[in-house]
């Protein structure tokens, strides 16, 4: 395995999951990769702190309670017109899922349990030089 240390230094992620070992791995990674992380437990609360911060890109979970990744995608690019680049975050998701999530506007998907290595590959793609 190659060298991660820092990698994605000076990225702002947002993760939107409502499992804490979920959460608590993305906080291991991003010390790892040198991002720094702000972190909701559900697709309104990432709307919210969309509305009042900058991210470079947002991971998000399928299903949590109050709304889940769908909705709050459907939201983030219709109502708030924000052409940030979320990443769908899934363990669960089938393909129909992956696709109608793809259709209103996720950029791309990784299935987990992500490992550190492609989510070093999901953020570096996205990552402004």
């Amino acid at each position: 395995m190659k060298n991660l240390d820092g990698l994605c230094k000076g990225m702002h992620v947002l993760v939107v999951d409502d499992l804490k070992p979920n959460l608590d791995l993305m906080k291991a990674y991003f010390e790892v990769l040198g991002c720094s992380g702000d972190y909701a437990l559900n697709g309104v609360e990432a709307i919210n702190k969309i509305k009042a911060n900058q991210y470079d890109v947002c991971l998000m979970d399928f299903q949590m309670p109050v709304m889940g990744g769908i909705e709050a995608t459907k939201v983030i690019r219709g109502e708030l017109k924000s052409n940030i680049p979320i990443i769908a975050l899934t363990g669960s998701a089938t393909i129909e899922d992956l696709k109608v999530g793809l259709s209103i506007g996720m950029n791309s998907c990784c299935m987990k349990p992500v490992s550190l290595e492609e989510l070093a590959s999901a953020l570096l793609h996205y990552l402004k030089h």
